[in-house]
């Protein structure tokens, strides 16, 4: 009996590597068949050491005049529903809902499962101030090795500038409505996940 142990050992190793490696495929084909979304953020670059260098993501979008905030916020966990609609090259929030049908209502044409919380972002040089929105869709960090975390940061730190460009998300939605990072745009230059 002892010596069948090293080799159920292995087995249970070389299946869960299977797993894994199944994983991986099903979350890149998954992430390749959904429809491109580009969503405004604002970055940070925190470091873990256990996690490595990443990007924290803040998916936030300053509201159009006459736009107000969805009357209740709720996160993600809740299981809510956003509505966007097509900005040009990008994707402006329109609405929210606690149903697919109830966001739709908003006038969006892609539908996300997620969150939204408010705030107030000041909005050019007066000092005037707009209602903001947070976009909460489970999608918060990009992982990226240390050179390419350093090149981020250091575009990160120049965008405190005004007349800097703008940083994007670029996520992908299934039909369930799920949202997948799928890359990021800083200073014009997409970076996309590499997950070989």
């Amino acid at each position: 009996m002892i010596r069948q142990f090293p080799a159920r050992i292995l087995g249970a190793g070389l299946l869960l590597v299977a797993m894994l490696v199944g994983l991986v495929i099903f979350e890149s084909r998954a992430r390749t068949a959904g429809k491109e979304v580009v969503l405004a953020m604002e970055a940070i670059d925190p470091r873990n050491l256990l996690t490595g260098h990443y990007v924290s993501l803040r998916l936030t979008q300053a509201l159009p005049p006459g736009q107000s905030c969805p009357p209740r916020t709720q996160p993600f966990s809740e299981g809510g529903w956003l509505a966007l609609r097509a900005d040009g090259a990008h994707h402006r929030f329109v609405g929210a809902g606690p149903t697919g049908e109830a966001a739709t209502a908003s006038g969006g044409d892609v539908l996300i499962r997620g969150g939204v919380y408010c705030s107030r972002v000041a909005v050019g040089e007066a000092g005037q101030s707009r209602e903001a929105v947070t976009l909460d869709i489970g999608v918060d960090r990009f992982h990226a090795g240390q050179d390419q975390a350093e090149a981020m940061e250091k575009v990160l730190r120049d965008r405190r500038d005004p007349a800097a460009a703008p940083a994007f998300a670029v996520v992908s939605v299934g039909d369930d409505g799920r949202a997948r990072l799928k890359g990021v745009i800083l200073d014009g230059k997409r970076t996309d996940l590499d997950w070989w």
